[in-house]
């Protein structure tokens, strides 16, 4: 499995602390359209009690937090971004298809720094839906289901896996289940049939719940794709060409998410960012699936980043 420097990148819409938490003021009149009984008590619910306990507008000079507390903030902070892209832009899903993943997505502890494998599945469904939104708000043609994601780019279509391990040798087992998971949902080798593609998430692998990302100005986010690629490179032995991918399948693509404070903190950012990887000797597919995530530029409407 050969390396590329793919990077790709789409910015989140610029919100306010009040508009952000002003969001979710009708959450439970949209979970119950979706056939979900809203509880207090779920992961969602809990992030938006530690972001309103701390409004920055609000307390102003008198905000005091520790390091902990304002590392569990900015974690809150990102995760509610996240699920706001999913509400919006997954809003017309067939209820059939998205509440049993939303069931999911609302489970698992609220900070994600004491999370183990046992309580993952909450955040593991979390990077499905993210992701789906992500590409239909960069105005790609998908479907959520079984497989986690069907991508339609012209005539081709791309079945995707998404996978989130705990360290680098879970990387390897996730390719190997997904590259089986992939075959049984009919990836084949006939030249128009489709595609597979395995998206990582390497929140756990390299954020784990703790790193926050400082930066002198948005224009840094290039600085978490450079991260990503210097984590593929210098664990390299784990993961290059230990697998054999046959040319049903069109790449693997690594996505890092990180909660950033910009000029020391008055501003909020999401960064995130995707890089591809070639899979097999199938140029064809690989092209067009990197051509299809050579988005980064957001929606006219659109600013360029999350800030709070």
């Amino acid at each position: 499995m050969n390396s590329t420097d793919k990077l790709r990148s789409l910015p989140f819409p610029t919100v306010s602390h009040k508009s952000l938490v002003g969001s979710f003021a009708n959450l439970d009149d949209w979970l119950t359209s979706k056939g979900i009984a809203p509880r207090n008590n779920d992961r969602i619910h809990q992030l938006l009690e530690i972001v309103r306990a701390y409004n920055p507008r609000v307390l102003g000079p008198s905000l005091q937090m520790t390091k902990e507390e304002r590392r569990q903030y900015m974690f809150a902070l990102a995760e509610l971004l996240e699920f706001n892209q999913i509400a919006f832009w997954l809003r017309d899903e067939d209820p059939s298809v998205l509440k049993s993943k939303l069931d999911r997505a609302l489970s698992g502890g609220v900070d994600p720094a004491e999370e183990t494998r046992k309580n993952s599945d909450g955040r593991n469904t979390m990077f499905e839906l993210s992701l789906a939104a992500e590409w239909r708000r960069a105005g790609l043609n998908v479907e959520i289901g079984e497989p986690d994601i069907k991508l339609m780019v012209g005539n081709q279509i791309f079945l995707v896996e998404c996978k989130r391990p705990f360290t680098w040798p879970g990387v390897v087992s996730c390719l190997r289940h997904a590259k089986h998971q992939l075959r049984e949902n009919g990836i084949s080798l006939v030249p128009g049939e489709p595609k597979g593609v395995i998206a990582i998430s390497l929140n756990r692998v390299i954020g784990e719940g703790r790193l926050l990302f400082s930066a002198d100005s948005l224009a840094a986010k290039t600085q978490v794709g450079d991260l990503i690629n210097t984590e593929l490179e210098s664990n390299r032995w784990r993961w290059f060409d230990s697998i054999h991918f046959d040319k049903s399948m069109a790449a693997v693509a690594f996505h890092l998410n990180l909660p950033a404070a910009v000029n020391e903190g008055p501003q909020f950012v999401l960064m995130s960012s995707l890089n591809s990887c070639r899979a097999s000797l199938n140029e064809g597919a690989l092209a067009k699936f990197t051509q299809a995530m050579s988005y980064g530029e957001p929606h006219p409407e659109e600013s360029q980043s999350a800030v709070l």
